[in-house]
């Protein structure tokens, strides 16, 4: 979440230029508070980032799944059909073996409402060494629950 309209340090703030701050931050969605929200959605967003590498190495993708994805997500796997739902999810990762290493460098998050916006690179190295490298999005929704895996795609 980036704000186009902030004051810069130092800048005399009389109330006029305050109230026009104010008024274009929150018509841009940068109304005050928007670095907390940033800064929650990243914490959520990193944490179950990290749970979801730590089942895979464990073996333990399809355990994992409602921890990790919401009920109606979508995983897009490179040349393959979509992938839609928990139950599908699940049956897709069954038999996963565990990996050697698993991991999701974040490098981008966008929060708009309850929607997130990650974007980054991976590294998967299987336990005989073969690895695989790519980049990824991944659309994040808000839950009860914390923020999950809403939708996602790889190459």
């Amino acid at each position: 979440m980036r704000c186009p309209f902030r004051p810069r340090p130092g800048l005399a703030k009389p109330v006029s230029a305050a109230l026009l701050f104010a008024v274009l931050g929150a018509a841009f969605g940068c109304a005050p508070g928007a670095e907390a929200v940033l800064r929650d959605a990243e914490t959520g967003i990193r944490d179950v980032t990290r749970r979801w590498e730590e089942s895979l190495v464990a073996g333990e993708a399809a355990q994992a799944v409602s921890d990790v994805f919401t009920e109606d997500a979508i995983r897009l796997p490179a040349n393959e059909p979509a992938v839609r739902g928990h139950a599908a999810i699940r049956e897709a990762l069954s038999g996963s073996v565990a990996l050697a290493e698993a991991r999701f460098d974040i490098e981008d998050i966008e929060v708009d409402g309850e929607l997130a916006y990650a974007a980054g690179t991976y590294r998967v190295r299987s336990p005989d060494g073969t690895s695989l490298t790519g980049k990824f999005l991944e659309v994040w929704k808000r839950t009860p629950a914390g923020w999950r895996i809403h939708r996602v795609m790889w190459d």
